[in-house]
């Protein structure tokens, strides 16, 4: 019926156009399947490394969580062995400032490691001899590390041991930019007092969250208790009250 109404040329024409207009929803239905996406993904903004989660003794943001560890024996500690940045004591405040410290304070001991910009305060700058709470000398350091800062994300550090906090010191004062004010004779003999140690036994730890969990493991209900009532008893009449 459409040979009626169409000449043969104009027929061979629609199917031409058709044809190209097929072809054209084709190559446009590729380009949105293939090529759309790789132009999206090419201008997001490039994915910053994410920052490695921090694990330690006893965990820059919680404390109380730290691997079990057994009890042992701390021997004996002269003061005079740990009062000076002997390079063995150097090199074991550096361990453990990467270990603690890092986090919050940076490889540089500017304040401005990876989580420290989101405490406040902002951790303490050791290149800088302002904001210093306790001050920074030995004394001062070590009582810091001892008991912590007060409203601040310092924690205190007396899981660790006391040569070990003395090791921290020194490698802490390393980053000091600034003439370090004198230390009085009276506030070294009263560290080197509290260094003094005739040894010790460190118990066992576990974090708390274990302890919780061993809490609720080990806790039986108590069983219930029966309560019985008591017959009356009956009290004999005594003389004086008979008729």
């Amino acid at each position: 019926m459409i040979e009626r109404y169409v000449s043969p040329e104009e027929w061979r024409r629609l199917l031409v156009g058709l044809t190209v207009v097929i072809g054209l929803l084709l190559v446009l239905g590729l380009f949105a399947l293939i090529v759309v996406p790789g132009l999206r993904n090419a201008n997001r903004p490039p994915t910053q490394t994410p920052i490695e989660t921090v694990t330690g003794e006893s965990g820059w943001l919680d404390p109380t969580e730290y691997p079990p560890t057994r009890g042992y024996e701390i021997p004996p500690l002269d003061p005079q062995t740990v009062m000076e940045p002997a390079p063995d004591m150097l090199s074991r405040g550096k361990a453990l400032y990467g270990q603690y410290c890092t986090p919050c304070h940076g490889d540089a001991g500017e304040g401005n490691g990876p989580a420290g910009s989101s405490l406040k305060p902002l951790p303490r700058n050791f290149a800088q001899p302002a904001g210093w709470t306790n001050g920074p000398g030995r004394p001062a350091i070590f009582k810091t590390l001892a008991q912590g800062v007060p409203a601040s994300a310092m924690v205190a550090y007396d899981i660790l041991t006391k040569k070990d906090r003395m090791a921290l010191v020194h490698y802490v004062r390393v980053f000091a930019k600034f003439q370090e004010p004198a230390e009085s004779v009276e506030s070294l003999a009263t560290l080197a007092k509290e260094l003094a140690t005739p040894g010790e036994r460190v118990p066992n730890r576990i974090p708390v969250s274990m302890a919780e969990r061993k809490l609720i493991e080990e806790y039986h209900p108590p069983s219930p208790v029966a309560l019985t009532r008591e017959a009356p008893t009956q009290q004999r009449p005594t003389d004086g009250g008979r008729q």
